[in-house]
């Protein structure tokens, strides 16, 4: 994911967070809990939590509003880091080859230099 999709994948959360009910008990505009879902699929959030009961079993089941907003921005801030690391090994091999072709031109210099001095 780019750094653009990331970024309108988070202004449009940032939307759903702002129609989200102010007050406990409130009902749930219609459809937000399907766009957060919506979301979360886009960029590989889970859709589903878990916990351990009391008796050492996995239970699983459909995550809260809480969890779908965690998970999307928890997914969000990865696809940033792996754009960031993207970007750093381009550069950095950007950086090795500007280094090889200073090199070269080091030794090339040495070169002609030591051709003009044995040319005297």
């Amino acid at each position: 994911m780019t750094h653009r999709e990331s970024e309108q994948y988070r202004l449009e959360l940032t939307e759903i967070i702002k129609e989200l009910p102010k007050e406990v008990g409130e009902c749930l505009p219609e459809g937000l809990k399907d766009r957060l879902l919506d979301i979360a699929r886009k960029v590989g959030a889970s859709t589903r939590s878990a916990r351990i009961n009391d008796n050492g079993q996995r239970i699983v089941y459909n995550a809260s509003i809480e969890d779908l907003i965690s998970n999307v921005y928890q997914a969000l801030d990865t696809a940033s880091i792996i754009e960031a690391c993207r970007i750093s090994a381009r550069s950095s091999w950007i950086s090795l080859v500007a280094t090889i072709i200073s090199l070269l031109a080091m030794v090339a210099a040495w070169v002609v230099a030591w051709i003009a001095v044995l040319a005297k």
